[in-house]
């Protein structure tokens, strides 16, 4: 039988209510941090949790792990005190501001024997996972371009450019179709709003067998789109996270001959089962505490993904 695992959470805005409501679901939910004590207060009371103190939870051996969902400023002190406390650990993306940081933090994770995952989100979402699978498969041919959008009219943050703060996602899931850095990086930007960086970036990344990717991402655009594909020989796949479930997954069969015809066929809908990502990425989490296992977005995966945001930062500095 199991043992009990105890998780607290450190951070809980939007999205880190989200992470809440899943641990205390999974029963392993032991405490909520926020530096907004009567936001902490009224969701520990919720959950009829104990409030702890920032330095309780670090101190308190009985805590096995800690999920870190405050702002992106704060994830380089607060992971490094975890792993130094000997706390297995989750940090919500980015997972931190810069590629050194992160550096930083991964070989103490790894010099400490400690689980570290990063919420990379979309690699545990069905539609995701089976586009992987078809790609695997041969549905599309030889892999030859990946296109990424994610642009909408959101929250614009300030102490972290829309590459961090969007971008990550779609980094993230080329890396892990491509499996490799990429070689070469064109970057053009926009510069409205925020000090710190750009609020909308135009990116191709190309990869040394000929693969290019195209990264979209705004937090300016009027409209909402995230949209995420993959071209090959064959045809393409088409992820549209704002669609229905029974939509999110196309299969576009037409494409381009060697002679610059097109083969056009209809549109194929990929059956997918519905899943919760968060859900299914906790829930790899505690497998992981449990059975020691790297997760799939662990240290390594997080590395690469700070990597190819620093080549980005870069070219627009």
């Amino acid at each position: 039988m199991k043992r009990k695992l105890k998780i607290a959470l450190i951070g809980c805005g939007n999205w880190g209510k989200n992470i809440a409501r899943n641990l205390h679901e999974m029963k392993s939910l032991a405490c909520i941090y926020d530096t907004n004590k009567e936001l902490s207060e009224t969701l520990n009371n919720e959950y009829m949790l104990t409030t702890y103190e920032l330095n309780d939870i670090f101190e308190d051996k009985n805590i096995n792990a800690i999920v870190i969902a405050s702002p992106a400023i704060t994830h380089k002190d607060l992971a490094i005190q975890s792993l130094k406390c000997n706390k297995d650990l989750f940090v919500e993306k980015p997972f931190c501001l810069s590629l050194p940081d992160s550096q930083i933090i991964a070989e103490l994770a790894t010099n400490n024997n400690r689980i570290l995952m990063v919420g990379h989100l979309l690699n545990y979402h069905n539609a995701f996972i089976k586009m992987k699978e078809l790609i695997k498969n041969g549905k599309i041919g030889i892999l030859q371009n990946i296109r990424a959008n994610r642009l909408a009219l959101g929250a614009i943050r300030s102490e972290e450019s829309v590459i961090y703060d969007l971008s990550a996602h779609d980094i993230s899931m080329i890396l892990s179709i491509t499996k490799e850095l990429p070689i070469e990086v064109n970057v053009q930007s926009i510069h409205h709003n925020n000090n710190i960086g750009p609020d909308a970036i135009c990116v191709k990344l190309s990869f040394s067998k000929g693969v290019t990717a195209l990264i979209n991402s705004d937090w300016m655009c009027p409209y909402k789109e995230h949209k995420f594909s993959v071209t090959g020989t064959k045809g393409s796949l088409i992820f549209d996270d704002t669609k229905n479930w029974p939509e999110k997954l196309l299969f576009n069969p037409s494409f381009i001959t060697s002679k610059n015809s097109v083969v056009t066929s209809p549109i194929e809908k990929i059956k997918i089962q519905e899943n919760e990502p968060l859900k299914s990425e906790l829930e790899e989490f505690l497998e992981c505490l449990y059975s020691r296992k790297n997760p799939l977005t662990d240290q390594i995966e997080a590395v690469k993904v700070q990597t190819v945001m620093d080549m980005i930062d870069k070219k627009i500095k």
